[in-house]
C-alpha cells in the first residue's frame, strides 16, 4: 500500500489508498557472473587487492588491481593467468578474490564462502588440483538450500583418459573438462613463450564461454574464443569414453570446440542448459516473490503474486528457454494462519540438439 486511511476521520473529504501489488515484477536475474579465487600479488601502489572480493568487467580492471602472474613453470601467482583466460573466452563480469602465495585448501574454502555472498553463478578455481577443486567447490550443494544456485566448472589434470575418468565426481552442479590448453606466457624464461597449461585451466576457458551464453544456449559445438590450441588431443574412441563418463572434452576443429556440454550427473540434469534454465527460473521466481513477503495473504495479493511470477516465466517462453509452464498460487485457511503461500510451477525446459540422424535414400 502506498498510503493508509487515517485511523480517525473527522473532516469530510476523499481519502485514497493505493494498492500497488499488481505493479510488482521480477527484477534483473543474472546467469553468467563468474566467481574465482586464486593467488596473486597486489599491483604497484594498490593496498587492498588481496583478501577481499572485487568486481571486474575487463582484463584492464584486473591489471589495475593485481600484479602479473609469475611464469607458469613457477606457478605461485596464478590468478591473473586465470582471469585473462576467462575474459578472452567470453566472460563479462568476474568476481575475483585474491589470496597470498602459499594459500592452502582451507584458505580457498574460506575465500569462496565469502565470495558467494555476492551475485555469482559460475565458480572456478583453475590453479587447484582437480581433487582439491572438487572438494572446495562442493559448496555449490550446501548453498543450494540457502537460495544460491551455482555451478562449478572443474578442469581435469589426469595424465591420460583413464586418470581423467577416475577423477569424475557425480554432481548435478559440476562440469568437468579436459584436456589442458596452450597459452602465451609473457613471464616465461626468455621473454615469453607459448606454454601448455594443466587441464585445470581448461575450466576457466569453458566457464568463460558458458558465461557468455544465454541459459538456453548449449556450449555444445561452440568455439571457445581466445583458445587456439590444446595441450593434447583425443582420438574418437577416447572422446567416447570421456563422454560416457560425463566429462566435457575439448577438440581442435576449426578452433577449439566443446564436444558436448554436460554435467557430471548424467541423469535429469545431464545437459548444461537444463541446469542453467532451472536455476534461472528459480532465481526469477525468488525475485518476483520476495517483495510479497509481509503483505496480506489473501486472494487479491496472491493473484498479484501469480501475475508477477507469470510475467517472468512468460518471458522465458518468449526467449525460448521454456516450451511451456503451468503456474498455481494458493493458500488454504491453515496456510494463511501459518503465513504460508504455496506456489506450484510445472515447467518444460528446452533441450539442445546433440545428435542429427540423417537417412539418405538413393533411387
Amino acid at each position: 500500500m502506498e498510503t493508509s486511511f487515517p485511523s480517525e476521520i473527522v473532516v469530510p473529504g476523499v481519502f485514497v489508498r493505493v494498492q500497488a501489488e499488481n505493479l510488482i515484477t521480477a527484477g534483473g536475474v543474472s546467469s553468467g557472473n563468474i566467481g574465482i579465487v586464486g593467488t596473486a600479488a597486489a599491483a604497484t601502489g594498490v593496498t587492498n587487492a588481496l583478501g577481499r572480493t572485487h568486481i571486474l568487467s575487463s582484463i584492464a580492471d584486473a591489471r589495475a588491481l593485481y600484479a602479473p602472474s609469475d611464469a607458469a613453470s613457477v606457478g605461485t601467482l596464478n590468478l591473473m593467468r586465470s582471469i585473462e583466460i576467462l575474459f578472452r573466452a567470453g566472460a563479462r563480469t568476474v568476481y575475483s578474490h585474491a589470496l597470498a602465495t602459499g594459500a592452502n585448501q582451507q584458505a580457498f574454502s574460506d575465500a569462496f564462502e565469502e565470495l558467494v555472498k555476492d551475485d555469482v553463478n559460475i565458480l572456478v578455481a583453475p590453479e587447484l588440483a582437480t581433487a582439491t577443486a572438487a572438494a572446495v567447490l562442493g559448496l555449490v550443494d550446501t548453498h543450494e538450500t540457502n537460495g544460491k544456485d551455482m555451478i562449478a566448472v572443474i578442469g581435469c589434470d589426469g595424465a591420460d583418459v583413464a586418470a581423467v575418468t577416475a577423477q569424475v565426481v557425480a554432481n548435478k552442479r559440476f562440469i568437468m573438462t579436459t584436456p589442458g590448453i596452450q597459452a602465451f606466457d609473457p613471464a616465461a624464461v626468455g621473454g615469453g613463450a607459448v606454454v601448455t597449461l594443466s587441464g585445470t585451466y581448461s575450466a576457466a576457458a569453458l566457464a568463460g564461454l558458458i558465461s557468455s551464453l544465454p541459459v538456453q544456449n548449449s556450449p555444445t559445438n561452440k568455439v571457445i574464443p581466445g583458445i587456439t590450441k590444446l595441450g593434447s588431443r583425443y582420438s574418437y574412441s577416447q572422446t567416447v569414453t570421456l563422454l560416457n563418463n560425463d566429462v566435457v572434452p575439448l577438440e581442435e576443429r576449426n578452433g577449439v570446440r566443446v564436444v558436448r556440454g554436460i554435467t557430471t550427473e548424467g541423469e535429469a540434469f545431464k545437459q548444461i542448459t537444463t541446469r542453467r534454465i532451472v536455476d534461472f527460473a528459480k532465481a526469477g521466481v525468488r525475485q518476483a516473490s520476495q517483495p510479497f513477503i509481509g503483505r496480506l495473504n489473501n486472494e487479491r495479493v496472491r493473484k498479484s503474486l501469480q501475475g508477477a511470477i507469470d510475467g517472468f516465466l512468460s518471458n522465458m517462453v518468449v526467449n525460448e528457454s521454456l516450451i511451456a509452464y503451468e503456474l498455481e498460487v494458493k493458500a488454504s485457511r491453515q496456510d494463511e494462519i501459518n503465513g504460508r503461500c504455496i506456489v506450484n510451477v510445472a515447467m518444460q525446459p528446452v533441450f539442445s540438439i546433440d545428435y542429427i540422424h540423417v537417412t539418405l535414400v538413393l533411387s
